[in-house]
């Protein structure tokens, strides 16, 4: 009789677990807290990496979005560490100084801002949203050579659970490619 009741108590815990699974998710909350975990681990290596580089003149394009508040698809180009042109990838112009920043949004939105469109300004963001608040860092990845980060998602995550909404909106996304030094 005791062999029949362990059985019946091994399916109700495993009907029980997978109910728990199926109801609230908490998989993938544990699968997100090891995300970032992993981009907390890569930002150290990857901003030592920058600063060893002593990288302060180079170019990049970026294409990114802000929630329907600012999108982004420039060229960039970076002096002494600090902006110098900004030109729009579609029609090749060149952006005035004067526009970089949207008066409405500038610093509240980082893409908003193209001051803010250096490395270590990157940096800065990215060490603040994940002192801040970290669980809204969807994606983090960095450059193998210098490591820059290459792509950047933050936004709402929530587990998959039937009670827990499914949520994972994206509020800010860029991505930079095609990297290159300036002499």
């Amino acid at each position: 009789m005791s062999d029949l009741k362990l059985r019946i108590a091994v399916a109700v815990l495993v009907i029980v677990l997978a109910l728990v699974q199926f109801l609230i998710d908490p998989i993938s909350s544990i699968q997100h807290s090891l995300e970032i975990a992993n981009v907390r681990n890569g930002f150290d290596t990857a901003q030592s990496m920058w600063v060893s580089a002593s990288v302060e003149d180079y170019s990049f394009e970026i294409h990114g979005r802000s929630q329907s508040i600012c999108a982004v698809d420039a060229q960039v180009k970076v002096e002494d560490n600090a902006v110098k042109e900004v030109r729009h990838l579609t029609s090749a112009s060149l952006l005035p100084p004067e526009q970089w920043a949207d008066p409405d949004w500038g610093n509240e939105v980082f893409l908003c801002d193209y001051n803010h469109f250096t490395v270590p300004q990157m940096f800065s963001m990215l060490a603040k949203t994940l002192q801040n608040s970290p669980f809204a860092v969807l994606k983090a990845e960095f450059d193998p050579q210098y490591g820059f980060i290459t792509r950047f998602e933050d936004g709402l995550f929530a587990s998959s659970g039937r009670l827990s909404m499914r949520i994972k909106s994206v509020y800010n996304e860029f991505l930079i490619s095609n990297f290159k030094l300036e002499q």
